[in-house]
């Protein structure tokens, strides 16, 4: 029985041809050519015209792969045998064509999937490419825009500091405020470089939660009343009044959300309000909501909105609040969300899991009340300090020599070269050097290793402030590992400057 049914299932799978030895058809079944018999086997494919020339070399057997027989409209796929006979040959025709169509179709499915995956490869590398080029523009733009701010800022503060009238006075205060706001836009930036580069680390730290939101509630009650808008705090009384996060980063998505509600809504109100989720064991799981009656969000722009550079109308600013929103909750294991409607404002959301202190922290004890004592004026420091300033941009000397000079305590010497350090610190006496890191010839950290390892004491141990536009925690880190005792970042307040150089001259 399996030999019939196999004979019936491969027979219109096979056609046998016998021809004699010129290429004349004796014989065919015609199962799947139409070949006329006494006719040469050359008239029903050209390609068994050669057959007597392959055959006349001498061989037994032949094999043909693959051969495109019949008409286009029905293509036939075969594989071709030829055995020399007594008188003649045999051809033995198999169809293959699905064999081969299967096989073609699983060929042309790899060959686009090995296509596909080095397209993926290419557009990956792309991506790297283009973000690896974004966050070393951002990072050279920002280092690059720190000492002129800085000297904005010192030079602000002296001019401040003179006699001027009210006109001058009230431009000087728009000066400050629009070099606050690009200071804030320049640590956005930077921030944003430091989450794609995954340089920035998390510091929690226990903090006093109501406080923390008084802080936001008095900003943003005075920044929405200057532009006509009520603001206002709401908070879950169950919140444990102590909560160990990093409150920095907190403040910067919260101040991010509020400063795009306030920029964005013309008229009504705006609402910060702090749910309590859960609280399990010594974590409280947190839900912060910020929402306002600005003008909506398109649905078409829901899905860009948190890249950076991205904004909605022609508003100030650079597009990068909700950028580091997005970047600072992911590192914090939370995720942005949204609701919006075209005309009726904007929600912004999010849940974050805070741990919190199972015990209260212990609070300072009240004083005692003294009777009033006539409070004494400040001794004025009267001693005078030698102050090495190293620093190769003019613009950066000239602010700092002046906002040094102006507290009358110090003498000052400039180098702008740092080949020329060793020699000023050899044969002059110093009580303190400000170092600027990058320096032409050799580094400021550099240097930092050089004084450090000089054989007199009196000079290895001068206190060393560095001055630098780079802001990564591991530069600062390592700047201070060659040496210097402090290390602040452009662009910075004189007060900021002025305050470490007292701590460490004392």
């Amino acid at each position: 029985m399996l030999k019939e049914l196999r004979e019936n299932y491969n027979r219109d799978k096979f056609q046998f041809i016998l021809t004699d030895l010129t290429g004349r058809v004796v014989q065919s079944d015609q199962t799947l050519l139409s070949v006329e018999e006494n006719v040469a086997i050359g008239e029903a494919h050209p390609f068994f015209l050669s057959i007597p020339e392959i055959m006349d070399a001498g061989r037994e057997t032949a094999t043909f792969h693959c051969v495109q027989l019949g008409t286009p409209m029905a293509r036939l796929t075969a594989d071709i045998e030829i055995h020399r006979k007594k008188d003649g040959f045999l051809i033995v025709i198999e169809d293959l064509t699905q064999h081969y169509r299967s096989y073609q179709k699983m060929a042309q499915t790899r060959n686009e999937s090995i296509i596909d995956s080095e397209l993926i490869v290419l557009k990956n590398h792309e991506l790297q490419e283009r973000e690896r080029f974004k966050n070393e523009f951002i990072q050279n733009f920002s280092h690059e825009l720190r000492n002129p701010l800085t000297n904005i800022i010192a030079l602000t503060n002296i001019l401040q500091r003179t006699d001027l009238s009210e006109e001058q006075l009230g431009i000087l205060a728009v000066l400050k405020d629009s070099t606050s706001n690009l200071k804030l836009m320049l640590e956005d930036i930077l921030s944003i470089a430091m989450i794609a580069k995954g340089k920035l680390a998390l510091n929690p730290s226990v903090f006093n939660f109501p406080h923390f939101i008084e802080f936001l509630k008095l900003t943003y009650t005075t920044r929405a009343k200057e532009k006509g808008l009520a603001f206002s705090v709401t908070t879950d009384e169950k919140i444990p009044e102590y909560l160990e996060g990093d409150r920095i980063r907190l403040l910067q998505v919260l101040t991010n959300l509020c400063d795009n509600a306030v920029k964005y809504t013309k008229e009504g109100t705006i609402s910060l309000h702090v749910a309590l989720n859960q609280k399990r064991a010594n974590t409280a799981s947190l839900r912060f909501s910020v929402k306002d009656t600005g003008p909506g969000i398109p649905p078409e722009s829901l899905g860009t909105i948190l890249e950076s550079f991205e904004q909605l109308g022609q508003t100030e600013g650079v597009g990068l609040g909700l950028a580091i929103v997005k970047g600072l909750l992911d590192l914090m294991g939370s995720t942005i969300k949204i609701e919006s409607e075209v005309g009726r404002g904007s929600h912004f959301y999010f849940d974050l899991k805070l741990q919190f202190p199972l015990r209260e922290p212990i609070r300072p004890a009240a004083r005692k009340h003294l009777p009033p004592t006539k409070a004494k004026a400040p001794a004025k420091d009267t001693q005078k300090y030698r102050v090495l300033l190293v620093e190769d941009n003019e613009q950066v000397q000239t602010s700092l020599f002046k906002s040094l000079i102006e507290p009358g305590n110090f003498f000052i010497d400039v180098v702008s070269d740092g080949a020329l350090v060793m020699q000023e610190v050899v044969n002059s006496k110093y009580d303190i050097i400000l170092m600027d890191v990058n320096l032409p010839n050799i580094t400021g950290d550099q240097l930092t290793k050089a004084i450090r390892a000089f054989p007199f004491k009196d000079v290895k141990k001068i206190p060393i402030i560095g001055i630098t536009a780079n802001s990564y925690k591991a530069q600062i880190k390592a700047y201070k590992k060659a040496g210097m005792n402090a290390v602040i970042t452009k662009p910075f307040e004189q007060n900021e400057l002025l305050k470490t150089m007292q701590r460490l001259l004392k």
